[in-house]
């Protein structure tokens, strides 16, 4: 497009200096002029005044002035191509190509109005018309460099590379040697995949301009990609002699890797690293770059292990920029390399305290190990920094709720209840204070909120598992606790949670070969809670077996000493 406008503009100066002629020496006979003469240059005037607006981008002002000239000139080609010029702009296309059609057909041996036909129907994504109007436009002009270069582009476009690479080679016979038509080559014998004509074009390249390093760096890639890294280690350190960039030497490492040199990576990266004249910005590209290349080969340990040592240079070489400890942070949390994570999520936090994101990892990650002292401290500087951001009210409240501080859990369950959220979010705010509320003891508050949970949410499961559980609790409405449990389990088939939930409603209704076989399910898909081994052991007992059950009971209080409950059970 900016092509054609400058071809646009400058034929448009080229009509103004033969109107502004035509007007000058019309004035010496202009008592002797007809009214269709009279009429004549006033639309020529209109016309020039219509130019002048378009170069001022009135558009819409142009297009005004324009018609009006169109009305008395309908057959002057420079009027009809203006006017399409003027829709162009304000994407008009349907009337951008009625008038560029009417001035090409005017005069079909001017160029720039087949280029100005070709550019709009590419812009309403019509390349084939485009092509077509392209090669109309070389039957008058074969050798024209205009029409040539986008008639080359639209071929790319198009998918046909070797005539585009045609048109190409016919460009460099007229205008020489060209290192950008070099290069459009080489993408399209990259993407055809022949590495051998590829290969060619690079070496023209670099003998064309060895000394340039973003040709280098190109060639470098462009090798590496065509698994030759023996040439891209040759055309690097060229560069390198050149200068010492850092762009050089990570791709230098990137030779490394691709040949599994990975001291030789890791030494080269290492290097920029300890650099303390290599900008921090610089540093996290680094980073960004062996962390790509660890996420395609996860399974490595050799990357892995060059992967880690990098971010932790990083942390030290870096130690004032946010961005690096949330990078070093995602690194050490895929990993699982949770200690390190923490440290350079805390670090990130401080460095960068109102970025929402880094404080919900840090977060979750504490949540996830139940640390949840931990999660209200950090929670409160979270809010501190970020007021009113409801994921993060919602992980303090949780804390709360989970250290049984059901007040504080109310208040910011409750307040982020009263933000905007995404209803996945809020179905899991109102989740959480109907756990608050059930703590409490506050039953109806509570199966209000879960009930208004499931409405906003009916794919979460353990909403329905906790609500079904509470319900039963309460000897309450055990047909529907046990349609709510079984629809978590239906959304989680192998949850012990649920399983366990499922289970201890069919003993609260009697169903006691049920509720063991449900519970026996629980205690065998993984770690059971002490709560499940205790349901083994009532479930049990009321199957008239106690000494089974005792044994149940006794494994419920090695596993949590604190229900001392259970002794009475077992002695008795």
């Amino acid at each position: 497009m900016n092509t054609i406008l400058s071809h646009n503009r400058a034929a448009s100066t080229c009509v103004y200096i033969v109107v502004l002629c035509t007007i000058t020496t019309s004035s010496v006979w202009a008592q002797n002029q007809t009214v269709e003469e009279q009429e004549y240059i006033a639309a020529q005037t209109t016309y020039i005044d219509g130019l002048a607006a378009f170069e001022n981008n009135n558009y819409e002002e142009a297009i005004s002035l324009l018609n009006k000239a169109y009305v008395k000139l309908p057959d002057h080609p420079g009027i009809n191509f203006a006017l399409a010029d003027a829709y162009l702009q304000v994407n008009d296309f349907q009337n951008a190509e009625y008038y560029s059609k009417q001035a090409r057909i005017l005069n079909p041996e001017n160029k720039w109005y087949h280029l100005q036909l070709a550019e709009i129907y590419k812009a309403i994504g019509n390349n084939k018309t485009a092509a077509k109007e392209l090669q109309n436009a070389l039957t008058s002009h074969p050798k024209d460099i205009d029409i040539l270069y986008d008639l080359a582009q639209i071929y790319t476009d198009l998918g046909q590379l070797e005539r585009s690479n045609t048109i190409y080679n016919k460009l460099l016979q007229l205008k020489g040697e060209m290192i950008s038509l070099r290069i459009e080559k080489l993408k399209n014998f990259n993407k055809l995949n022949m590495k051998d004509s590829a290969i060619v074009e690079l070496e023209k390249i670099r003998s064309m301009d060895p000394g340039n390093l973003s040709t280098l760096h190109l060639l470098g890639n462009y090798y590496l990609e065509l698994n030759k890294p023996a040439e891209a280690h040759d055309v690097i350190q060229s560069a390198l002699q050149i200068n010492n960039n850092p762009k050089s030497r990570i791709i230098l490492a990137d030779i490394y890797l691709a040949q599994a040199k990975w001291d030789s990576a890791e030494t080269t990266l290492g290097v920029l690293m300890d650099d303390s004249t290599v900008a921090a910005k610089t540093k996290e590209e680094i980073a960004h770059f062996i962390y790509s290349k660890y996420k395609n080969a996860p399974s490595n340990s050799a990357i892995q292990q060059t992967t880690n040592n990098i971010f932790k240079k990083l942390i030290h070489n870096a130690p004032k920029s946010g961005k690096a400890y949330a990078l070093a942070a995602d690194f050490f949390l895929n990993t699982d390399q949770t200690r390190y994570a923490l440290r350079a999520l805390e670090r990130a936090t401080e460095l960068n305290p109102t970025n929402d994101s880094i404080w919900q990892q840090r977060l979750q990650l504490l949540l996830e190990q139940r640390r949840f002292d931990e999660v209200i401290k950090v929670g409160k500087q979270a809010i501190q920094n970020i007021p009113q951001e409801p994921i993060l009210l919602y992980m303090l409240g949780n804390a709360y709720l989970s250290t049984e501080q059901y007040d504080s859990a109310e208040q910011h369950l409750k307040e982020a209840s009263n933000l905007p959220a995404r209803r996945p979010l809020k179905a899991n705010i109102f989740g959480s204070l109907a756990d608050t509320y059930a703590g409490q003891e506050n039953w109806d508050a509570a199966f209000e909120y879960y009930q208004e949970a499931i409405i906003l949410d009916t794919e979460n499961p353990v909403i329905y598992n906790n609500y079904a559980y509470y319900l039963s609790q309460q000897d309450k409405k055990l047909s529907k606790a046990e349609k709510l449990a079984l629809r978590a389990l239906e959304l989680s088939p192998d949850n012990t949670s649920f399983l366990d939930t499922v289970g201890w409603i069919y003993y609260k209704q009697g169903q006691l070969q049920k509720a063991q076989s449900y519970i026996r399910k629980a205690i065998d898909s993984g770690d059971p809670s002490a709560e499940t081994l205790e349901h083994m052991g009532d479930v049990l007992l009321k199957l008239n077996d106690p000494d089974k059950a005792k044994k149940w009971w006794q494994k419920a209080l090695d596993k949590d000493p604190s229900r001392t409950y259970l002794k009475e059970k077992i002695l008795n």
